[in-house]
């Protein structure tokens, strides 16, 4: 009968094996928020309106930057290439810094440069234009 208890309490010791659990992941935390966008700074808008302005072919020098409410910057520089001279302004997103709308207000320049007016035995400044008072001419 010993033999009997032996073997039954072995077959008994093996079917009651204890499994246990590898143990769970921890619940993953959700990824943290991206970071909030940062406005473009006076700066930054400034370095894109000078790289728009020179990708278009001009000469470029800064006029004025303005931040129009909390969405937008203006941009505007005095322009001029080979045959055309005037005024370039930017709009640009400030969140996106995506260029919203450009406008150009170019005009073709005369048939002599700068340089040839000087040629020609005129000084810059001394034309005739409007007068006050009583002096008509400079001459």
């Amino acid at each position: 009968m010993r033999i009997v208890l032996l073997v039954g309490s072995l077959l008994l010791a093996s079917g009651c094996v204890v499994h246990t659990r590898s143990p769970r992941p921890a619940p993953e935390h959700p990824p943290p928020p991206p970071p909030r966008p940062v406005a473009m700074s006076r700066d930054e808008a400034v370095d894109l309106g000078f790289r728009q302005c020179r990708s278009r072919g001009y000469e470029c020098r800064l006029k004025d930057v303005d931040r129009k409410g909390r969405d937008r910057w203006e941009v505007e520089f005095f322009a001029s290439s080979r045959n055309r001279r005037g005024k370039v302004e930017f709009e640009f997103d400030a969140w996106s810094r995506r260029l919203i709308d450009v406008d150009e207000k170019m005009k073709e320049r005369r048939d002599w440069d700068d340089d040839d007016w000087d040629d020609h035995g005129h000084g810059h400044g001394h034309g005739r234009g409007k007068k006050r008072g009583h002096a008509r001419h400079d001459d």
